[in-house]
């Protein structure tokens, strides 16, 4: 009687703590763009890794990623997708702000993103866009500084440009009727423009850069980040787990990226899948720092120790 006492004890505590466990998992909103770049939390959220790490998210879609840092420090959002210029002029603006996992990643190889020009432009090289009207998904965000990264190198003067911000959606729309000359733009929004006979591709611009260089990256309040320790670690290990699975199985990647950017099945076919990355690097960080003070975004160098949340 007294063994089966104990061993009814036993069972009830082990429901109680899976009970416990069930209850224990922490309410997350993030944030995402409407980008491959974030594909590693797509495929975290579709796969149910996020619920595995005791994560209980809501995934939200930000059509302007330089809204998200102060929605971060209102927790409003607690994980976010800013740019890194996005992010690095909030940091240096006094926003106490951590970065926590990485998305996308430049790759030579790759072409998701690129500047497309409308036809009779007679745009051809980064000197043609000298005296155009470009548009951009967001001002001094990650598109917009990289094409001016992109002209400087190619011996451009990205100040004798004017641009122009539009959604995403609308880029191609925008550039067809002539209201700018060019757009800079990713997929599945790049694929589509092409598809449509929107414009034509004038250079794939991103990768043109190098590897490695970061093209998304997940980034929480400190406030938060310190008082959810391990939510955040949970964060860290689902975008780690997730990319992992994302390089092994690019058809688990594909139908995430489906289900988060709503694709007609033809256009999401032929997207061409992100090159990504769950750590982000102090070499990722000062490579971004460098480009954001040459275009005097920021004033001073960012200290990789303070902003990367380990």
């Amino acid at each position: 009687m007294f063994k089966r006492i104990l061993s009814y004890a036993g069972v009830s505590g082990l429901a109680l703590a899976l009970m416990g466990g069930a209850m224990a998992a922490t309410k997350v909103k993030i944030g995402y763009s409407a980008s491959t770049a974030f594909a590693n939390a797509y495929v975290a959220a579709d796969q149910g890794i996020f619920a595995k790490h005791g994560l209980d998210v809501e995934m939200v879609l930000v059509p302007n990623s330089s809204t998200t840092p102060a929605a971060l420090i209102a927790d409003s959002l607690q994980v976010g997708p800013p740019t890194a210029p996005v992010t690095l002029q909030a940091m240096e603006n006094g926003l106490d702000l951590v970065i926590l996992a990485g998305g996308g990643v430049t790759d030579r190889t790759a072409s998701e993103v690129g500047v497309l020009a409308r036809e009779g432009s007679g745009i051809k090289t980064a000197k043609d866009f000298e005296g155009k009207k470009v548009g951009t998904p967001g001002l001094n965000a990650f598109l917009h500084v990289m094409f001016r990264e992109w002209m400087t190198r190619n011996g451009a003067d990205w100040k004798k440009t004017t641009f122009v911000e539009s959604p995403f959606a609308q880029l191609g729309d925008v550039m067809k009727a002539g209201q700018v000359d060019a757009v800079v733009t990713g997929d599945p929004f790049k694929t589509r423009a092409l598809e449509a006979k929107q414009g034509y591709l004038v250079a794939n611009y991103v990768s043109d850069m190098g590897d490695g260089i970061a093209t998304g990256w997940y980034v929480a309040s400190r406030k938060w980040a310190t008082q959810n320790k391990e939510a955040a670690k949970g964060f860290q290990d689902a975008i780690r787990e997730a990319t992992e699975l994302a390089k092994k199985d690019p058809a688990i990647l594909r139908k995430a990226i489906g289900a988060y950017i709503k694709l007609p099945e033809g256009v999401l076919a032929q997207v061409q899948l992100p090159a990504l990355q769950a750590a982000v690097t102090p070499e990722q960080i000062n490579d971004w720092s460098k480009i954001c003070v040459s275009q005097g975004l920021t004033k001073k160098p960012t200290d990789p120790a303070r902003v990367l949340w380990k």
